[in-house]
């Protein structure tokens, strides 16, 4: 049987997902307007997920990022599913997603993020903040490096350097 092949379909999808997120969205328009197209890539990934054509690593990780972008804690839940079992499978990238996407999911569900991966900006303040609560207590000493999740000290300032504060 020959090696699975990266699904092109998905990798275009998740392109178009990328190049959105090179520009700053600073309407509620354009922010809704990214919204709308992130729902569509989704249910563009979820239908080639359902034709069993998300198979290896790099696929597992591209639909997790889509997911990751999603609206709802089972849309965060399947990206911290997708996110796992690439990271499971050697694809390296998918360890900070595997992380940021449990994150993601605790703070939709009311939960404080564990490993400190989220930050948001307030529309009235141009400089990122962590997302809080953070409940960091039971984290083993080298989880955040088996992870690649980077000291929030050193995330904050790499946001704040690309949107120029």
């Amino acid at each position: 049987m020959p090696p699975e092949t990266d699904n092109l379909k998905l990798e275009e999808i998740f392109r178009a997902d990328q190049k959105e997120r090179e520009r700053v969205y600073d309407s509620p328009q354009a922010l809704a307007d990214l919204s709308r197209r992130d729902l569509e890539r989704r249910r563009e990934a979820l239908e080639l997920i359902g034709q069993g054509q998300v198979n290896t690593p790099n696929d597992l990780y591209r639909a997790a990022v889509l997911f990751q972008h999603g609206a709802e804690p089972k849309e965060f839940l399947l990206a911290h599913r997708l996110a796992v079992m690439a990271a499971v499978n050697g694809h390296r990238p998918s360890r900070w997603l595997a992380a940021a996407s449990l994150d993601r999911l605790l703070m939709a569900l009311g939960l404080p993020q564990v490993y400190g991966t989220q930050f948001e900006r307030s529309p009235d303040e141009p400089r990122y903040q962590l997302r809080l609560p953070i409940d960091d207590a039971t984290l083993l000493h080298f989880e955040k490096r088996f992870f690649d999740v980077q000291p929030v000290v050193e995330r904050l300032a790499q946001l704040n350097r690309r949107v120029g504060t």
